[in-house]
């Protein structure tokens, strides 16, 4: 679906062979920015989703001291929480060669996401923006960082990063910090990674270009800067 610079779908049969696709698009993007500007800003989601890609994306034989990461959102929990998408990372990413990337944190321990906006917007503004390579999940209500259907983006939304109250059910119950689409869309290369035939219907109204309080995924499918690659596996 490249028509008229719309986003591009590439199919794999199964999560793992998407996982080392997706892997092999970040790994050069990520080169790219290295040899080009000599630094690289990662920005990854979270969930089990990425897990695989992360795996084997942390092999990559890349000069990671160059390399800072950040997550797309975070949910407001201890970083020992299950639910912790920064805990995913760091068991999963942020080791073997890729141990070496400065690794920029959203949660801060702070008691909410409102009061550690603040501070997380000023850590935020030590990244060298825009991001080189964002990596997105969707979730079956058409979320994506944290992003929700019927959400209002407030003047707060400016910002690199907003926060998020408690999200409706089937999605984790627990407020979160999100990094805004002012900060997302300006990606020099965008990435939507998802898997599951469940999600496959919604995935097909997204790439329709449409309501994005509905479906707030198409902000990454249509409105990003550059054109939205699609991994997905049944």
């Amino acid at each position: 679906m490249d028509g008229n610079g719309g986003p591009v779908l590439h199919r794999a049969a199964d999560a793992a062979s998407l996982a080392v696709a997706v892997a092999q698009a970040v790994e050069a993007a990520l080169r790219e920015a290295l040899a080009v500007r000599g630094r690289a800003t990662l920005v990854v989601s979270g969930g089990s989703t990425p897990v695989p890609m992360w795996q084997r994306l942390s092999q990559s034989d890349l000069d990671w001291t160059l390399v800072t990461i950040t997550l797309a959102d975070e949910r407001w929990v201890p970083v020992d929480d299950p639910a912790s998408n920064e805990s995913l990372v760091r068991r999963h990413l942020l080791r073997n060669e890729a141990a070496w990337a400065r690794w920029v944190p959203l949660y801060n321990g702070m008691a909410t996401p409102q009061e550690a906006q603040p501070t997380v917007e000023a850590r935020l503004s030590t990244i060298a923006w825009p991001a080189d390579v964002v990596v997105l999940g969707m979730g079956g209500d058409g979320h994506t960082a944290s992003w929700f259907p019927g959400q209002v983006m407030d003047a707060s939304w400016q910002a690199h990063c907003a926060a998020v109250d408690t999200p409706r059910a089937p999605n984790v119950p627990a407020p979160r910090m999100t990094l805004t689409p002012r900060t997302l869309l300006d990606a020099r290369h965008m990435i939507l990674h998802l898997t599951g035939a469940d999600k496959e219907p919604v995935l097909a109204r997204a790439l329709t270009p449409g309501n994005t309080v509905e479906l707030p995924v198409r902000r990454a499918l249509h409105e990003s800067r550059a054109v939205c690659h699609v991994y997905f596996a049944p």
